[in-house]
């Protein structure tokens, strides 16, 4: 019995790993790095706050959204991620994304004000990890077929792992070399990324233009017209920047109602998921009377459940005994996280906190991977990094203008509570937008 499970387990990994081949877990690798970065900048900065806030003499919402426009920075470059992979290749763009990521963190340890820090990280570090994130989500998406779940759940392993390691490390560094130091040694970490880019590289697939891609040119007689030779020629020349900007962005895809649907289930919970990230650690010290050391662990508990999820998710969702759907999967996380912002508010102790961030962290993974998946179902792998960076577009804009509420919220009442019953009301009209879009899918499939 032993023997076959053992054998059983060894043929699923030869069978995984054959599924994307070596380009494939390269690309996998990337992601897990690119994921390391995203939660390192942003976890990082949000560990130092309360130092930055006594640094700078700030409020509270001024360095939250600090937080967040950096955070908007990653998304809303990610629409010019797909393009710039297509001119230079997905090995160029992580390579100097992890050069500039790690760049910028070093030029902060030496900024005198809030507004240099920002702006180094919102040039730099924001835009290099979105665009290396969707590349490398993109070239996942292309590389596997039935170990999807498994490549994206690996991939996300490395925020997971991240959130595990970087609060106490970054407190560590605060203790030990104060916020400058810390600045420091996050960069240079970081900067790992360019590494793992140099592993990366577009597969070997023969793609044929299709035709649709090329205009007819047709020769303009000699009618001795001139200004209708002058219209012609503007309106061709129209016409071809049109033709440019519509190919290169796929705004055909703005015509399908399952684009905004997701759009509005990611953006609403991305902003969800973001808010807690930014205000977590504040959130429980403040409220709830934790100590730093408490909400860190709080924290780690997160990475845990997040963990434990990126690995499991794969085999949970291929060998469950009820069949379901990336939808069904897709919902019942959403629900469970809506709950969980409800709840929270009301948790008081230190146990009964520490297991809701693990179960939150589980399945906000779980979440991650079912987006990325119905994604992939909905418009396919190659307009996979497209969708992702008018996806981060929308939610950077939308971050930029209302992550900073919470931060507000408690500087006027003193408390995160309303603040975290407003996240989970929100969160609930996702779970609303997914039954639309299952319903539309069933009625019409061809118009979606």
């Amino acid at each position: 019995m032993g023997c076959s499970f053992l054998q059983s387990v060894s043929s699923w990994f030869v069978k995984t790993f054959k599924d994307g081949g070596l380009l494939g877990w390269f690309a996998v690798l990337g992601l897990f790095s690119s994921w390391i970065a995203w939660i390192g900048l942003i976890k990082g900065l949000a560990v130092m706050l309360p130092t930055l806030q006594e640094q700078f003499n700030a409020s509270t919402w001024l360095v939250g959204w600090m937080i967040a426009i950096i955070d908007a920075s990653m998304q809303i470059s990610a629409l010019f991620a797909s393009p710039l992979r297509e001119k230079l290749g997905v090995r160029v763009v992580v390579m100097v994304s992890g050069l500039l990521v790690g760049g910028s963190m070093i030029a902060s340890a030496f900024a005198t004000s809030l507004s240099q820090i920002t702006v180094l990280l919102t040039l730099a570090a924001g835009p290099a990890v979105g665009c290396s994130l969707v590349v490398s989500k993109e070239l996942v998406g292309r590389c596997f077929s039935e170990a999807s779940t498994t490549a994206f759940g690996v991939g996300i392993l490395g925020g997971s792992i991240a959130f595990v390691t970087c609060v106490p490390l970054t407190q560590f560094f605060l203790d030990i070399y104060g916020w400058r130091g810390t600045m420091l040694l996050l960069g240079g970490i970081l900067s790992h990324l360019a590494v793992c880019g140099a592993l990366m590289k577009e597969p070997a697939v023969t793609r044929i233009r299709p035709n649709d891609e090329y205009q007819t040119v047709a020769l303009n007689e000699d009618t001795g017209d001139g200004e209708a030779t002058s219209n012609s020629r503007c309106c061709s020349c129209f016409n071809s920047v049109h033709s440019f900007i519509s190919q290169t962005f796929k705004l055909g895809l703005f015509s399908l109602p399952s684009f905004w649907l997701i759009i509005f289930m990611c953006n609403i919970w991305m902003m969800m998921n973001t808010a807690w990230v930014i205000y977590f650690v504040v959130y429980t010290t403040e409220s709830k009377g934790f100590s730093l050391g408490d909400a860190s662990n709080c924290v780690v508990s997160y990475g845990i459940g997040r963990i434990l999820s990126s690995i499991t998710v794969g085999p949970l969702v291929k060998n469950f005994k009820v069949r379901l759907s990336n939808s069904a999967w897709l919902g019942l996380g959403l629900f469970l996280s809506s709950l969980y912002y409800l709840i929270d508010p009301w948790l008081m102790s230190f146990w009964p906190v520490l297991v809701a961030a693990f179960i939150y962290g589980f399945f906000k993974v779980m979440i991650h991977i079912q987006f990325d998946l119905v994604v992939i179902e909905s418009f396919g792998a190659d307009r996979m990094g497209l969708f992702l960076g008018w996806n981060g577009l929308f939610t950077g804009v939308t971050g930029l203008f209302t992550l900073y509420f919470p931060g507000l919220i408690y500087d006027h009442f003193g408390s995160y509570t309303l603040a975290l019953i407003l996240m989970g009301g929100v969160q609930l009209l996702t779970v609303v937008a997914l039954f639309v879009l299952v319903w539309l899918r069933r009625r019409s499939p061809a118009s979606l």
